[in-house]
C-alpha cells in the first residue's frame, strides 16, 4: 500500500467536495469519536460543511470531548453529500446502514485498521498496523501541512488512549508514543483527559461491575474468564450496555487466562453482544470472526441473534478451541 498516495487522493476528495457525511461503527469508542471530530475540525478549516452522523449515541464518558454536541444520532439519513469518510467500518453494515452510501454519496472514503475490513470505499486507507484511526488522521494533518490545534489534538490522543488501552496493548510501540509526545507539545493534558475516560464511572456501573467479578467463571484450566449479564442484571443494576465498558478487561488480570469473554444482552429480544480480549498466542479476532465478528488480534467483538443461553454455550465452545 502506498500510503503517500492515497492520502493525496484524500485531500483531492477534501478540497473538491463540498458536503461531507462522517460516520464510524455501531457503539463508537474512543477511536471513533475522535476521528469523527478530528475530521469534522480539518473540514472546517477548509471552509466545508459537515455533518456526523452514528447509529447509537456517543458514551457518557466522552461527553467531554471538543466539538461532541455537533455529533447526532440517526437509523436512517436521506442528505445527498459529496464526500463520505467512514471510521473503523469493515462494510455500511457495521455502520449500521444509516447511510446508502451508493445512492446518497458521491465519493466515499473508507479509513480502518482492524485485521478484519473491507474496501467498499473509493478510496480507502486501510493499515492493520496503525494502533488506531486517530494515528491516521496525525499524518493527514502532517500531508495537509495544518498544525493540529489544541482540541484537534486532543481528539487524536484521545483517540490513540483509547485504541492502544493507555498505551498497555501490543498495538503501542515507539512511533505511537512519539505521535503521543508530538499532541502533548500542542497542549494536552494527559491527567485530567485519564480521569474523565477511565476513572469516571456512575454507581450503576460499579454495581454492574460487581456482579460481573462476582459471577465470573473459569474454564480450561483457568486460560478462559467467562461473565455474563442478562437483561434482568441490567435492570435490578439499573444500567445500560454503554456501562460495561472495560468490565471485560478484568478476566485478563488473571495471570493463567488467556482469553476474557463477556456475554451480555441488555434487553430481551436483543442480539447478543459479545466482547473478547486475548493475550501472548491466543488470537481472539480469529474467533470472532467466525461468528460474524471482527476487530483486533487481541480485541475482538460479535453480535449473535440467539438466546443468551446458546450464545454462552456456542462461545464457549469455540474458545476451548482456540486455546
Amino acid at each position: 500500500m502506498n500510503k503517500v498516495k492515497i492520502f493525496q487522493e484524500i485531500i483531492v476528495a477534501l478540497k473538491a467536495g463540498k458536503t461531507f457525511f462522517l460516520s464510524g461503527h455501531k457503539k463508537p469508542d474512543g477511536d471513533t469519536v475522535a476521528s469523527e471530530l478530528a475530521m469534522q475540525s480539518l473540514l472546517h478549516r477548509l471552509h466545508k460543511k459537515c455533518d456526523i452522523y452514528n447509529a447509537e449515541s456517543v458514551p457518557l464518558n466522552l461527553s467531554f470531548m471538543p466539538g461532541v454536541k455537533t455529533i447526532k444520532t440517526s437509523k436512517n439519513v436521506i442528505k445527498n453529500y459529496d464526500v463520505a469518510i467512514i471510521f473503523e467500518c469493515s462494510g455500511p453494515d457495521r455502520m449500521g446502514n444509516i447511510i446508502d452510501l451508493k445512492k446518497r454519496v458521491k465519493t466515499v472514503i473508507n479509513i480502518d485498521h482492524h485485521l478484519k475490513h473491507g474496501a467498499f470505499g473509493d478510496i480507502n486507507l486501510i493499515d492493520v498496523k496503525a494502533s488506531s484511526n486517530s494515528e491516521q488522521l496525525f499524518y493527514l494533518f502532517k500531508q495537509l501541512n495544518f498544525p493540529l490545534t489544541k482540541n484537534e489534538a486532543t481528539c487524536l490522543y484521545v483517540g490513540i488512549t483509547a485504541d492502544t488501552g493507555r498505551f498497555r496493548h501490543s498495538n503501542t510501540n515507539a512511533e505511537t508514543l512519539w505521535i503521543a509526545s508530538r499532541l502533548l507539545q500542542r497542549g494536552v493534558q494527559p491527567a485530567p483527559l485519564s480521569e474523565k475516560m477511565f476513572e469516571t464511572r456512575g454507581r450503576s456501573a460499579l454495581k454492574l461491575l460487581g456482579h460481573c467479578l462476582s459471577n465470573l467463571e473459569l474454564m480450561q484450566n483457568n486460560k478462559i474468564a467467562m461473565m455474563a449479564i442478562a437483561p434482568k442484571d441490567f435492570s435490578a443494576t439499573h444500567s445500560t450496555d454503554e456501562d460495561t465498558e472495560e468490565i471485560v478487561n478484568y478476566g485478563l488480570m488473571i495471570p493463567t487466562t488467556l482469553i476474557s469473554i463477556l456475554v451480555r444482552q441488555p434487553k430481551s429480544g436483543d442480539p447478543v453482544k459479545v466482547s473478547f480480549r486475548g493475550r501472548r498466542e491466543a488470537n481472539v479476532c480469529a474467533l470472532a470472526e467466525k461468528f460474524g465478528g471482527g476487530g483486533h488480534r487481541y480485541a475482538a467483538g460479535c453480535e449473535i441473534e440467539d438466546s443468551l443461553e446458546n450464545v454462552y454455550e456456542k462461545i464457549l465452545t469455540a474458545a476451548k478451541k482456540a486455546v
